[in-house]
């Protein structure tokens, strides 16, 4: 059949299926999950509705029911689609609250129980859809939204967090930097013909490794130098070694 445009793409929708014990309200879900709506979730053949005092809530790798399922009986999980893979302590957020009358703070657990957390004032805040003004709230403690006028019952604030992130214990590619620690790796270059070191460089007195002195390669060895038992130096033809 010809379509207009691009056509369709169609992904397999997963589903993961679990059995109650009667104990059990936490189950590990084989992959992760922003929300509870990114699931469906089916009990008996009986839909569950998710949010916090609701069926079940979801987050990451964890769905968690308000009340444990029965001995037996068959929990189906299916997968809307797939969260991005990348920890919450850096990535974009959502958090969905509904407010009660004149209701102003909303913080701690959402309506799926992911807990309130962003950085500074990196938020975007949706009332019913509508994205606010930055002059229409507050965002205080990295966990709290305050608006100035009181939501109304039943109102559905949404909060778009976006966690900051820094890479630490790097060294700088433009600016360099030191390494307290051991480097270790298979080849080192440089785009420079010289190469500066300390007073004093010191190597191994033992050769342990199998070692081929390439034909295009001039080697240089600080002596006396053993080979171990069972290892192979190899000097290929054109290439050299100096043991000093």
């Amino acid at each position: 059949m010809a379509y207009i445009g691009v056509d369709p793409n169609v992904g397999d929708i997963t589903f993961q299926t679990f059995t109650g014990d009667g104990n059990a309200t936490a189950f590990t879900l084989a992959q992760n999950v922003v929300s509870g709506e990114a699931i469906l979730v089916v009990i008996g053949n009986i839909v569950q509705e998710p949010g916090l005092n609701k069926a079940y809530t979801a987050q990451g790798n964890t769905l968690t029911f308000s009340s444990a399922p029965a001995n037996g009986d068959i929990i189906q999980v299916r997968y809307f689609g797939r969260a991005v893979d990348q920890p919450t302590s850096f990535a974009m957020q959502l958090f969905k609250y509904t407010a009660t009358a004149n209701q102003t703070a909303f913080t701690g657990a959402d309506a799926n129980g992911a807990i309130l957390a962003f950085s500074g004032n990196d938020v975007d805040v949706y009332l019913n859809g509508v994205h606010l003004d930055s002059s229409d709230f507050t965002a205080s403690n990295g966990d709290t939204i305050t608006l100035g006028s009181g939501a109304a019952a039943s109102d559905e604030l949404v909060i778009r967090a976006f966690r900051a992130f820094t890479v630490t214990d790097t060294v700088s590619k433009a600016s360099g930097g030191t390494f307290a620690g051991e480097i270790t790796a298979t080849s080192f270059q440089t785009t420079n013909t010289t190469v500066d070191t300390a007073g004093f460089r010191t190597s191994d007195q033992t050769i342990s490794e199998n070692t081929t002195i390439a034909a295009t390669k001039n080697a240089l060895g600080i002596g006396p130098l053993t080979i171990a038992d069972g290892v192979t130096v190899t000097i290929a033809d054109g290439g050299n070694l100096t043991i000093l």
